[in-house]
């Protein structure tokens, strides 16, 4: 693992990664089921390339005084990417410390790592594990390797990988349709069930939770463009999950889910997001 100083001045060009998300579903009858927005920003700043990979720090956008919007421990962080686009945290033992103070400063006992809650008027995770830091830097991360005509693309609820084509001769870049897979959605289904149960307060057993989903019917899609500039790079990637849930007694639900992550230079961001 290469060796990464801390606290020196940065001196690379950051960009500005902006995610928006909005999921809303529809009944069979009609009805509206909700729906629900949000948006999310991170800085990125390439720190150096080696051999072994690129070297990025991911930090939260902060005013004048370096105070970010958010009081999650996170953020910052430095990661290498991997040729292969996988990534590794580099500073662990600092971001350890700061769930440490988080914890400490918010009067959270460790017992309630890895609980739900919705404090705050969200749902949010008592995560206590430095690496799953890894998992909110991937919800943003546009450095995607591969993406060539012809090349296959893979989504966690996938069955299998997609085909990348080109996308209208009006816009750079490439797009891939992926069918749902049946028994991941379930599983995802599940989770879901866990985790809004526990917020709430009630009795849900993982046994049961997979009895409920074992007895609905899933498919869907998955539709996935990525937006490059004359350069190549990667400039906007829009994911659209469809998934219709079927019960026992026919009736149906379909959820959308929009997810949308644009990168920014960061007087076009300022200007657009803070100014």
């Amino acid at each position: 693992m290469p060796s990464v100083a801390h606290g020196e001045p940065l001196q690379h060009e950051s960009t500005w990664l902006q995610l928006e998300n909005e999921r809303s579903s529809k009944l069979s009858d009609g009805q509206s089921g909700g729906t629900s927005s949000g948006r999310q920003a991170l800085i990125e700043t390439v720190i150096e390339e080696t051999s072994d990979g690129v070297i990025i720090q991911y930090d939260l956008p902060r005013d004048e005084g370096g105070k970010a919007n958010s009081g999650f421990w996170y953020f910052p962080a430095r990661v290498i990417e991997r040729p292969d686009g996988s990534l590794e945290l580099l500073d662990e033992q600092i971001v350890e410390a700061r769930i440490n103070q988080w914890l400490e400063q918010y009067k959270i006992p460790k017992e309630a790592c890895g609980m739900w809650s919705h404090g705050g008027g969200f749902p949010f995770k008592v995560d206590c594990d430095p690496q799953s830091i890894l998992g909110e830097i991937e919800s943003f991360d546009l450095r995607i390797p591969g993406l060539v005509d012809g090349a296959e693309y893979s989504h966690p609820l996938g069955e299998g990988p997609g085909i990348l084509t080109a996308l209208p001769t009006s816009r750079l870049g490439y797009s891939a349709t992926i069918t749902v897979d049946q028994d991941k959605a379930r599983a995802e289904e599940v989770e879901n069930a866990l985790i809004l149960a526990q917020m709430l307060g009630k009795d849900l057993s993982r046994q049961q939770a997979q009895e409920d989903a074992a007895k609905v019917g899933f498919q869907g899609s998955i539709r996935i463009e990525f937006d490059l500039d004359a350069s190549g790079t990667v400039i906007r990637k829009t994911e659209r999950v469809e998934i219709t849930m079927k019960r026992p007694d026919e009736s149906a639900e379909t959820t959308t889910s929009l997810t949308i992550v644009t990168r920014f230079d960061m007087d076009s961001a300022l200007e657009k997001f803070v100014n």
